[in-house]
């Protein structure tokens, strides 16, 4: 049922088996899996069921870092959440993922890769990418990429999928919401407060508002926090300045351990291997993609990071090596100041002179000079990097408060010095296997650092880690069933709660993780209080 929470009377009180706050992909996902159970479900969304500029400006943040966009870009504050904007782009997560790894601080997760895995599947069928899995060995000869790689010694070819369109996980999975007896979707129907009983250790009643200044209150056994991966860190530090961090936070964990997908052109593929040109393919309604990654063999070896890396043909224009060093000389220059790699930026604007010419007459006189630009020169690898949680990397309440009186977030957030380190030391060991395969050559573009960490840095919009899972309260927030440590019946749905996040996009384990929270809830006897 859908009931729009602007014509609810004034304090009226809804009574639930289980709340979920919150309608994106884990919200939508953990109610279908709920649907048809004896257990009565409310959903709270603080949207309708399109995109209101009035109501998205409450995921305007304070403050964020250069260049890192506002979350008011990257999210949607309507049902679906941003699902309603992604590209679907979904593969699993590794074994190693789940690891504790001994060069990577903070790594390992509570549960393994085989915990999750029965859920993998499942997940793929709200994400519509099909039930025929992950595996490149399927996929591969299917692609007549099977020996592309057969001679490799570091690295491997993996498949990414997408349904065409865009899985939106309200329009695709909301329906049979909507005609379900024992699920109650109420949108406009934004959470403003949660009331703890300390002395039972368990969430009472939440409270939220249609923006029409009326206030409603939610009497449930069972919460969810399901607001993405920066809101459940915004909600859970506001509820705890109420109860002196009782909810999850006595090691000050909520926020902290913020992670994205860095993504950036770090190197360039000198290659006359046509079949780089057939690494993406269209299977009916869906859109697959091969890329390259490092196998675990080597990450462990080599104690390194993941990077996913798939490849797309280049001109030669953008592939110009004396456009970028013509950038980066000039803005040093006007700071008084001579860039790393001084001469080899030197060279690149002499050897490159033409592209120089041909970038500033486009931006100048919106002309181009030399037909030569547009030729084919090779391949970028626009990649996606996997980020080490980082304990000061972290999202906090700013003084600055929203129309409704709750407090906006910051950002704190960079790459380590270590993370980059890492990254350039991965692209070393994929270069070697480019030469070993007789791929080409790989060039990393090391002397563009300033610039691939500035402003030519994009980011997967993956918000990750702010509550993450653990095994005890003094390194994360939830445990390993994802419930709210020292609160018996507060859970959290959502990339927040990955301990790391890998370097592939979040929502495919996102939906499986909350398969697995319900199957959770689920299996919880009625009337039992969770310790």
């Amino acid at each position: 049922m859908l009931i729009d929470g602007r014509t609810l009377n004034e304090g009226e009180v809804i009574k639930t088996d289980i709340c979920i706050l919150g309608g994106g992909p884990a919200g939508i996902t953990l109610a279908n899996e709920l649907n048809g159970s004896n257990l009565k479900v409310a959903l709270l969304d603080a949207g309708g069921e399109q995109y209101e500029a009035n109501i998205q400006q409450f995921y305007e943040a304070d403050s964020v870092p250069i260049f890192y966009p506002d979350p008011q870009i990257s999210r949607l504050r309507f049902l679906g959440g941003a699902s309603n904007h992604w590209a679907n782009n979904t593969s699993p997560f590794s074994p190693l993922d789940f690891e504790k790894r001994d060069w990577i601080a903070n790594s390992g997760w509570p549960i393994g890769y085989d915990d999750l895995a029965p859920y993998y599947m499942k997940a793929a069928e709200y994400c519509q990418t099909g039930g025929d899995g992950y595996s490149s060995e399927y996929w591969l000869p299917l692609m007549e990429l099977d020996d592309l790689m057969q001679d490799a010694m570091y690295s491997q070819l993996s498949i990414a999928k997408a349904s065409l369109p865009p899985t939106r996980f309200y329009v695709s999975h909301g329906k049979s919401l909507v005609e379900s007896a024992n699920v109650y979707i109420y949108k406009y129907a934004s959470v403003i407060d949660l009331e703890f009983d300390e002395s039972e250790k368990r969430i009472v009643a939440a409270t939220f508002t249609a923006y029409n200044g009326k206030q409603y209150k939610v009497l449930s056994d069972r919460f969810v926090l399901s607001m993405g991966g920066l809101e459940n860190a915004r909600m859970l530090l506001l509820f705890n300045e109420k109860y002196n961090g009782k909810l999850g936070n006595e090691s000050d964990n909520v926020g902290r351990y913020f992670m994205d997908h860095p993504t950036m052109n770090a190197a360039h593929l000198i290659s006359e291997v046509t079949r780089l040109d057939s690494m993406s393919r269209l299977e009916g309604q869906r859109f697959l993609v091969a890329f390259f990654e490092l196998t675990e063999k080597v990450l462990r070896e080599e104690k390194l990071i993941n990077l996913r890396m798939p490849v797309t043909s280049i001109t030669e224009y953008g592939m110009s090596d004396g456009i970028s060093s013509f950038h980066i000389l000039k803005n040093s220059l006007i700071k008084g100041e001579l860039p790393d790699y001084f001469f080899t930026h030197y060279g690149n604007l002499i050897l490159d002179a033409d592209m120089v010419i041909e970038a500033i007459a486009r931006k100048q006189f919106d002309t181009k000079v030399f037909d030569s630009a547009k030729n084919k020169s090779g391949y970028q690898i626009p990649m996606m990097v996997e980020q080490i949680p980082e304990r000061n990397n972290r999202i906090h309440l700013s003084a600055k408060k929203d129309q409704l009186g709750l407090n906006k977030l910051s950002i704190e957030w960079n790459v380590s010095e270590q993370n980059r380190e890492l990254m350039w030391r991965a692209l070393e060991v994929f270069a070697r296997d480019m030469g070993i395969t007789s791929i080409g050559r790989l060039r990393l573009l090391r002397e563009r650092a300033s610039r691939l960490f500035g402003d030519q840095m994009g980011f997967g919009h993956h918000h990750m880690g702010t509550t993450r899972m653990s095994d005890t309260p003094e390194n994360g927030v939830v445990d390993e069933n994802c419930k709210v440590f020292g609160v018996g019946n507060l859970y959290i749905a959502g990339s927040s709660v990955f301990p790391t996040g890998s370097h592939v996009p979040p929502t495919l384990t996102i939906t499986a993780l909350s398969v697995r929270l319900a199957d959770h809830l689920k299996g919880t006897r009625e009337g039992y209080h969770e310790q």
